[in-house]
Order: structure tokens, then sequence, then C-alpha cells
């Protein structure tokens, strides 16, 4: 029987952006005969940056076009009590009387059924009708997973299926500013499955949704396998950051760690891989206040160009700070080469760095003085230990996070018919 992927995405392979899709898409165009992109929210005249493999036929909605509609598709649902359908009883509680969370609400439907509409006409060209089994792929736990929904209502196969994964923000009510997330009991409801990238994330939703707990599943990401770094051959003591520069990352807070070590006798090196708004200020940090240690900010790179400097430079530690997450897939890298992590104890992350055994964990709400004081601990680790932690990582990666292994298995996983 032939089976077909729909596939969900904001940007990718458009432009920069969600570039742990990368890996998975060539092992599910292996397990499908047909795979269909389809990226939500792109520039007008966006450029196809990735490649992808010859079943895999690519797609894009305009962010610009969408987002014109929103206001009278959201004006229709006015006086904001049953949303066309979507509303039941649980969702006005979690409502309630705030007018935010109800314009949040009507917004959350009226983009996805504009974009379950640009999709839908999209996809009437894609002969659908041709396969005898359809999975609708949503990647994010989030407005296109509603739109996944109408989509395979509307498909002409005669087995279809939508699933969703689900990462930080689409996930945890606590990264929204209303402590909350629209129509989770319906798309759980209605779903066939999602999949949180970590088990943090599956226990934290089957808690709020015990009724749909054997909806949710974990389903780690991965990355590929470049090999282990190279040995050690400087005394100097290397640090590696990778994360794009927002308020959520808090990569101030190991500049400001860095600032308590300069007495420390160490000679320190420090790289970060990664751009944002906030890139140009950490710049200015590190000018006035860590002259007296190497930094280098590398700022937005390919992937391809992270995993060559990896293979090809020897850091000691990755250090991770942010104040949540889902599982990161920097962390996922840094360990396929054997770099042990430093990171906040936050999310999934400590399903990766195992204190002791792969890294170190630190509280969430961390200062800069404790980072620094565990960032002099491995510092002075003895070198059996180092190894021990290095080796580890690696086995640790290869158990769980190896992306052949587990995008495989989750492309099995999802497949219409088994």
């Amino acid at each position: 029987m032939k089976n077909c992927l729909v596939l969900l995405t904001k940007i990718y392979p458009f432009d920069k952006g969600e570039e742990f899709i990368e890996n998975e898409v060539p092992l599910l165009a292996k397990a499908y005969d047909k795979v269909i992109i389809l990226a939500t929210s792109t520039a007008d005249k966006p450029v196809q940056t990735r490649k992808t493999p010859e079943n895999v036929s690519v797609h894009h909605i305009c962010a610009s076009k969408i987002k014109k509609g929103i206001p009278f598709a959201a004006a229709g649902h006015f006086p904001f009590t049953n949303y066309k359908g979507y509303c039941g009883a649980d969702e006005r509680e979690a409502v309630g009387h705030s007018l935010k969370k109800k314009l949040f609400l009507a917004y959350f439907v009226a983009k996805s059924e504009l974009v379950y509409e640009e999709a839908e006409k999209i996809l009437a060209g894609c002969e659908l009708a041709r396969y005898d089994g359809v999975t609708y792929y949503s990647y994010w736990f989030y407005d296109v997973a509603l739109a996944a929904l109408k989509l395979r209502k509307t498909c002409p196969a005669a087995t279809k299926r939508a699933v969703s994964r689900a990462h930080g923000y689409d996930l945890y009510f606590f990264r929204n500013s209303m402590n909350y997330l629209p129509m989770r009991s319906y798309i759980l409801k209605n779903i066939d499955g999602v999949y949180p990238c970590s088990e943090h994330g599956s226990e934290y939703l089957r808690k709020l949704y015990p009724s749909y707990r054997d909806k949710i599943q974990t389903a780690y990401l991965g990355t590929g396998d470049y090999g282990l770094s190279p040995e050690k051959k400087e005394d100097e003591f290397h640090i590696v950051s990778c994360c794009h520069i927002v308020p959520i990352k808090r990569v101030e807070l190991l500049a400001q760690a860095f600032t308590k070590l300069k007495d420390s006798g160490l000679k320190l090196k420090w790289t970060h891989f990664g751009g944002g708004d906030g890139l140009d200020s950490l710049k200015s940090y590190a000018d006035q206040f860590l002259s007296f240690m190497d930094c280098r900010f590398a700022g937005g790179i390919k992937n391809a160009d992270l995993m060559e400097y990896y293979k090809t430079n020897y850091a000691d530690f990755f250090i991770n700070t942010s104040s949540s997450e889902g599982l990161p897939v920097s962390i996922m890298e840094a360990c396929s080469f054997g770099i042990p992590g430093i990171a906040t104890d936050v999310g999934g992350t400590g399903e990766i760095i195992r204190d002791g055994e792969t890294g170190f964990l630190l509280r969430a709400d961390l200062t800069p003085e404790e980072l620094a004081e565990k960032i002099l601990f491995a510092a002075k680790l003895p070198e059996e230990k180092n190894r021990e932690l290095r080796q580890n990582c690696r086995s640790l990666w290869e158990k769980e996070f190896c992306a052949e292994q587990n995008f495989a298995n989750f492309a099995e996983e999802i497949k219409p018919f088994k």
C-alpha cells in the first residue's frame, strides 16, 4: 500500500530556522512513498536553503497573507463563546473572563483556519487520492496542529492520521505571558497522537490531561553522527555555547560568570555560536569586562559548519543557561562529540545532562557566582574523570539521541497504517 506524509513546519526548508528538522526529513522520505512539506509561515519570497530527497515536494504559505486575514477571520468568532464549535466548557473555563485570553483564542483559531484554507488549496493539486494512507504531521503543538486536524477531515485517503510533536513554547503554559495555551483539550481529544520531545514534557501534559494520557508518548529528537572531537592539545579551558541570543537563553549569565574567574588562574576561551538581537550587547559586554580571556562570537552559522567545528576543535564543556527548555538539540549535538555539559535543570535537560555522569546540573535560578564556581570545579577535574564524562556523553547519545534510529522509529510510529 502507498503512503504519504504531509509535514507542517513554520519555515523549513526555507531561509534560516528549524535546523533540527534537517536530519529527520531523509528518514521520513525513506519510510513514505511521498512526503509533502508545507512551510506555513514564510517570507513573501522565501529562498529554499536546504535540499530535500527526490520524493519530497516543498510548498509554502506566506506569513503576510495569513496576517492580513486574521482580523477578519477572528471577528467571525465574536462574541467569543463558541468559536464555530471548537470551544467546549473546558475551554470557556480556561479563558474565564479574561479579554486577553478571549482575543488570543480568537486569534489562534482564526490563524489555524486560514492556514488550513491555504494548505487545502495546495494539497488539492497533490493527488492525495492516489495514496492508501496519509499522515498529517504538525511539527509544533500549536495552531498548525489544529490545521492538521481539519486537513485530516477532508483527506480523500481511506486511512488518515493527524499527529504532532511538542517542544517548549507550544507545550508549557508558563512559557506564555497569560499562562494559557488555546485548544489543548480539543486538539488532544481529536488528534491521533502527541509526541513531546522529552519525558518531562510528556509527564507535564499527562498530568494536565489524564484522560488523554494514552495519546501522549515521548519521542526524542536526535542528531547526526559526525564522530568525536579531537584530543585536547592546548592548555586553555575552552567553553562553547550555542543558542539564539534572546532573553530566555540568559547568555549574559555565562558572560557574568566569566568575570568572577578573572583571578582564577585559568586560561579561558569562550566560543559562542548563534545570533539574535542580543548579540551586539553581548559583544560590548565582553569587550568591556572579558578582555582577560579569549572570546569569540561566531554568530549564526550553518549547522554543517557547526558540526565541522566540533569535529576539528576540542571543547572542554558546553554550557546552557536557559530559564526554560524542551530538550535542547544543541546539547545533543555536543554530547555526540563527547563534550560534557553544564546546564540549568529545566524542562527535559536532565534527561541528557545527568549530574555527575555526562556533566553537571544547576538550579534554574542560578547566579553568576554559582555558575563560575561550577566552571572552576569542572576545570579542575582529574583527567580520568574528564575522560569518563566524555565517554558517558557519547554512550548516552548513541543509546538515546542518535538521529538515524530515533527518526526512523518515529517515521514508522506515525504511519497511517502499520
